[in-house]
């Protein structure tokens, strides 16, 4: 097992329960914070549920489907946390590439503009 990470078939499972509901948050056009999907879902523990949404986003990322991650938000700030800039399909100059990163929660005026134009294209996408 890697420290830190969720055995493939836990991560599969959470994903597979967490992915609806976003999908329903998406359609309601509105946000859910991380804890809330945790008690949702009955786990899968703050260490863990960044795991779960980011495989939610390379899954839609794949598919071709704008990051369905944007709904998830952290509840001090109301907007995303820093791993939701970590993705490749970031532009470069908001691109967060390293873990300790995806830990800050500060998003400067470009970075809520890239959220809210990806939140809007999510909305859009799912209503």
């Amino acid at each position: 097992m890697n420290q830190g990470r969720l055995q493939p078939d836990s991560l599969r499972e959470y994903v597979e329960r967490a992915r609806p509901i976003l999908i329903e948050v998406a359609r309601r056009r509105t946000v859910i914070t991380y804890a809330e999907l945790m008690n949702r879902l009955g786990g899968p523990g703050r260490a863990y549920i960044g795991e779960v949404i980011g495989r939610i986003s390379e899954i839609e990322l794949q598919a071709g489907r704008p990051k369905l991650s944007a709904v998830v938000v952290r509840s001090d700030t109301r907007t995303v946390g820093g791993g939701f800039f970590g993705f490749p399909d970031t532009p470069q100059a908001i691109r967060r590439s390293r873990p300790e990163e995806w830990q800050n929660p500060y998003l400067t005026e470009t970075d809520r503009e890239y959220w809210h134009n990806q939140l809007q294209e999510v909305y859009r996408y799912w209503q």
